[in-house]
């Protein structure tokens, strides 16, 4: 089906050349989130999700990283240390290493802090590493669900096992200065940066667990330096944002607006205001994870100027239903 491109691909840059409907063949470059004897699927550096059938596939290979536009300079950051300044501005309450892995449980609320960071050596041989994750999340009377960079090792070895993937998240990234050249200032709006979530924070979080809301909370302030954004329109708040500093990154998380406000373009201004509150805390590099699927925000970060570092997913065990 493929020139050149196995499952050792998934998760690397790739040009996939493809029939159209039309009969003639045309060129699709991006990141391979997904590959089976179905097809291939692959986001865009334009934040598009496509899905190639097999019987359209003329040829695929993977290709070099794009060239870097100056200005837009990142420092040489691996998927693995990514995946660790991600985790630190989404803390777990509790966390325990195993070799390289960290385990992480907070009552089951999000998937990022009740998985594994299955990133790096675990110490002992990987099946054996897998039975002390599954006797450690027993314990606590919650599902074992790993986290890894597509293709890394972890993840290849999680697939040769039979676990499933789960959905794919796309960690994207962006230097803050030439991100907020793009960002206007909004005269029409005012807003503000906390550093705790306030009443009005709290009331257009969407997702914000109602049962346990502390619980959820304490996750998104559970880091060092942290700060919640209002947008206002004539005094009511219509989007809000989160921004965590983790040395000299800032991870955007939580961007939301009130329906009643959409495509009003609030949800860049949430960006200009974290980004500038990050910047005076001496934030210089700034990450965010979307789903694969989100091609709406793919997009609008895209136009901001961010591009995919690498896409990652989760896996549970073969058994999870029995």
């Amino acid at each position: 089906m493929v020139d050149r491109v196995g499952p050792e691909h998934v998760g690397s840059r790739v040009v996939v050349r493809r029939l159209l409907e039309s009969g003639s063949a045309t060129d699709l470059l991006g990141h391979l989130v997904g590959m089976d004897a179905e097809g291939l699927e692959v986001v865009t550096g334009d934040g598009e999700n496509v899905v190639v059938p097999a019987v359209d596939v003329v040829a695929a290979k993977p290709v070099p990283p794009a060239p870097v536009r100056r200005g837009w300079e990142l420092p040489d950051v691996s998927a693995d240390d990514l995946q660790r300044i991600c985790s630190a501005g989404w803390p777990a309450r509790e966390v325990e290493a195993l070799g390289d892995w960290q385990l992480r449980a907070h009552g089951g609320l999000t998937g990022r802090a009740n998985s594994v960071m299955a990133v790096g050596d675990p110490g002992p041989p990987f099946d054996e590493a897998l039975a002390q994750v599954r006797q450690w999340y027993a314990a606590r009377d919650l599902p074992v669900l790993m986290q890894q960079p597509q293709g890394a090792p972890a993840d290849r070895a999680l697939d040769e096992r039979g676990w499933p993937r789960l959905h794919v998240t796309i960690v994207q990234v962006a230097p803050v200065a030439p991100v907020l050249g793009r960002l206007p200032v909004r005269d029409d709006l005012t807003a503000s940066v906390q550093p705790a979530p306030t009443d009005e924070w709290r009331g257009l979080m969407h997702d914000l667990d109602a049962e346990r809301p502390d619980e959820h909370l304490a996750i998104l302030t559970g880091t060092p330096r942290v700060g919640f954004a209002v947008v206002r329109d004539s005094g009511a708040p219509v989007g809000i944002g989160r921004a965590s500093i983790e040395d000299e990154w800032a991870g955007i998380t939580s961007v939301d607006v009130s329906p009643s406000a959409q495509r009003r373009g609030i949800g860049t201004e949430v960006m200009r205001v974290l980004l500038e509150w990050a910047t005076a805390q001496g934030a210089r590099w700034t990450y965010l994870q979307v789903r694969a699927r989100n091609t709406a925000a793919l997009g609008l970060y895209a136009r901001l100027g961010y591009r995919t570092h690498h896409p990652y997913c989760y896996r549970v065990p073969p058994d999870r239903d029995a």
